[in-house]
Protein backbone atom coordinates (compact mmCIF):
# COMPACT_ATOMS: atom_id res chain seq x y z
CA UNK A 1 0.00 0.00 0.00
CA UNK A 2 1.28 3.42 -1.29
CA UNK A 3 -0.71 7.07 -1.04
CA UNK A 4 -3.71 7.48 0.50
CA UNK A 5 -4.08 3.76 1.23
CA UNK A 6 -1.26 3.85 3.76
CA UNK A 7 -2.32 6.83 5.55
CA UNK A 8 -5.75 5.16 5.97
CA UNK A 9 -4.60 1.58 7.00
CA UNK A 10 -2.57 4.01 9.75
CA UNK A 11 -6.22 5.33 11.45
CA UNK A 12 -8.16 2.11 10.53
CA UNK A 13 -7.07 -0.92 12.49
CA UNK A 14 -6.13 -4.33 10.58
CA UNK A 15 -9.28 -6.03 12.88
CA UNK A 16 -12.07 -3.88 11.28
CA UNK A 17 -10.94 -5.09 7.29
CA UNK A 18 -12.91 -7.21 5.24
CA UNK A 19 -12.12 -8.90 2.16
CA UNK A 20 -15.67 -8.78 0.55
CA UNK A 21 -18.74 -6.72 1.20
CA UNK A 22 -21.86 -8.21 2.38
CA UNK A 23 -24.67 -8.51 4.85
CA UNK A 24 -27.80 -10.53 5.27
CA UNK A 25 -28.50 -11.87 1.61
CA UNK A 26 -27.27 -8.71 -0.01
CA UNK A 27 -23.66 -7.96 -1.37
CA UNK A 28 -21.63 -6.11 -3.83
CA UNK A 29 -19.91 -7.52 -6.54
CA UNK A 30 -16.06 -6.95 -6.44
CA UNK A 31 -15.62 -8.16 -10.02
CA UNK A 32 -13.92 -5.21 -11.83
CA UNK A 33 -12.56 -2.92 -8.63
CA UNK A 34 -9.37 -1.68 -8.19
CA UNK A 35 -6.98 -4.54 -6.34
CA UNK A 36 -5.33 -1.67 -4.57
CA UNK A 37 -8.20 -1.33 -1.84
CA UNK A 38 -9.45 -1.31 1.62
CA UNK A 39 -12.53 -2.26 2.56
CA UNK A 40 -13.52 -1.34 6.42
CA UNK A 41 -16.79 -3.16 8.23
CA UNK A 42 -18.24 -0.67 9.77
CA UNK A 43 -19.97 -3.18 12.46
CA UNK A 44 -16.46 -4.27 13.66
CA UNK A 45 -14.39 -2.90 16.73
CA UNK A 46 -12.70 -0.30 15.81
CA UNK A 47 -14.50 1.09 12.98
CA UNK A 48 -14.14 5.13 12.69
CA UNK A 49 -17.61 5.98 13.99
CA UNK A 50 -18.23 7.26 17.52
CA UNK A 51 -20.23 4.65 19.79
CA UNK A 52 -23.74 4.37 19.07
CA UNK A 53 -23.47 6.39 16.28
CA UNK A 54 -25.53 6.08 13.13
CA UNK A 55 -23.25 4.30 10.89
CA UNK A 56 -23.09 3.30 7.22
CA UNK A 57 -22.20 -0.67 6.52
CA UNK A 58 -18.98 -0.59 4.62
CA UNK A 59 -16.08 1.76 3.60
CA UNK A 60 -14.18 1.78 0.88
CA UNK A 61 -10.73 3.20 -0.14
CA UNK A 62 -9.36 2.42 -3.30
CA UNK A 63 -6.09 3.86 -5.66
CA UNK A 64 -7.63 3.63 -9.20
CA UNK A 65 -3.98 5.30 -10.07
CA UNK A 66 -1.51 7.16 -9.40
CA UNK A 67 -3.32 10.25 -9.55
CA UNK A 68 -6.79 8.90 -9.02
CA UNK A 69 -8.23 7.67 -4.83
CA UNK A 70 -12.19 6.70 -4.46
CA UNK A 71 -13.56 6.45 -1.16
CA UNK A 72 -17.38 4.97 -1.31
CA UNK A 73 -19.53 4.67 2.02
CA UNK A 74 -21.79 1.85 1.15
CA UNK A 75 -25.20 0.74 3.00
CA UNK A 76 -26.52 -2.75 2.22
CA UNK A 77 -30.49 -3.13 2.75
CA UNK A 78 -31.73 -6.88 1.95
CA UNK A 79 -35.49 -5.71 0.90
CA UNK A 80 -36.99 -2.62 0.21
CA UNK A 81 -35.47 0.69 1.72
CA UNK A 82 -36.48 3.73 3.84
CA UNK A 83 -34.09 6.20 2.11
CA UNK A 84 -34.17 8.82 4.69
CA UNK A 85 -32.78 6.32 7.19
CA UNK A 86 -30.35 5.23 4.67
CA UNK A 87 -29.08 8.65 4.16
CA UNK A 88 -28.40 9.32 7.70
CA UNK A 89 -26.12 6.47 7.81
CA UNK A 90 -24.25 7.20 4.16
CA UNK A 91 -23.57 10.76 6.11
CA UNK A 92 -22.22 9.19 8.93
CA UNK A 93 -19.86 7.37 6.44
CA UNK A 94 -18.88 10.52 4.79
CA UNK A 95 -17.85 11.87 8.27
CA UNK A 96 -15.87 8.77 8.61
CA UNK A 97 -14.47 8.95 5.52
CA UNK A 98 -13.51 12.47 5.62
CA UNK A 99 -11.87 11.74 9.25
CA UNK A 100 -9.49 8.87 8.16
CA UNK A 101 -8.47 10.27 4.84
CA UNK A 102 -5.98 13.42 5.43
CA UNK A 103 -6.69 16.89 3.74
CA UNK A 104 -3.89 16.73 0.87
CA UNK A 105 -5.43 13.21 -0.95
CA UNK A 106 -7.63 14.76 -3.43
CA UNK A 107 -10.81 11.45 -3.45
CA UNK A 108 -13.79 11.17 -4.99
CA UNK A 109 -16.51 9.78 -2.67
CA UNK A 110 -19.37 7.58 -3.64
CA UNK A 111 -22.74 7.34 -1.25
CA UNK A 112 -24.08 3.87 -2.65
CA UNK A 113 -27.07 2.23 -1.38
CA UNK A 114 -27.53 -1.22 -1.67
CA UNK A 115 -31.08 -2.78 -2.44
CA UNK A 116 -33.15 -5.60 -3.18
CA UNK A 117 -35.98 -3.75 -3.92
CA UNK A 118 -37.15 0.45 -3.87
CA UNK A 119 -40.69 1.59 -3.11
CA UNK A 120 -41.73 3.61 -5.51
CA UNK A 121 -42.19 6.67 -3.01
CA UNK A 122 -38.21 5.86 -2.40
CA UNK A 123 -37.47 6.78 -6.20
CA UNK A 124 -37.34 10.70 -5.39
CA UNK A 125 -35.99 10.20 -2.42
CA UNK A 126 -33.47 8.32 -3.53
CA UNK A 127 -31.64 12.00 -5.06
CA UNK A 128 -30.99 12.46 -1.91
CA UNK A 129 -27.31 13.58 -1.19
CA UNK A 130 -24.94 13.53 1.58
CA UNK A 131 -22.30 16.28 2.38
CA UNK A 132 -18.77 15.67 1.69
CA UNK A 133 -16.02 17.81 2.30
CA UNK A 134 -18.19 20.74 1.72
CA UNK A 135 -19.65 19.32 -1.67
CA UNK A 136 -23.30 17.61 -1.85
CA UNK A 137 -22.95 14.50 -3.22
CA UNK A 138 -25.87 11.90 -5.13
CA UNK A 139 -26.65 8.64 -3.60
CA UNK A 140 -26.25 6.29 -5.93
CA UNK A 141 -28.32 3.29 -5.92
CA UNK A 142 -27.57 -0.52 -7.19
CA UNK A 143 -29.00 -3.93 -6.72
CA UNK A 144 -27.53 -6.62 -4.50
CA UNK A 145 -25.25 -8.27 -6.15
CA UNK A 146 -24.45 -5.60 -8.85
CA UNK A 147 -20.61 -4.36 -9.36
CA UNK A 148 -19.43 -1.15 -7.58
CA UNK A 149 -20.09 1.68 -10.09
CA UNK A 150 -16.74 2.68 -12.41
CA UNK A 151 -17.47 6.47 -11.61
Amino acid sequence: MSGMLAAVSKKVPESCTARSISKESCTVSLRGAPQSRLIVDCDRPGAPFATGASKCDYLLFAEMDSETNRAVAIELKRGSVDVGASRNQLQAGATAVESVIPAEFEVIFLPLLVSGGVRKAGKKEARDKVRFRGDDISIRRIRCGDPLPSR
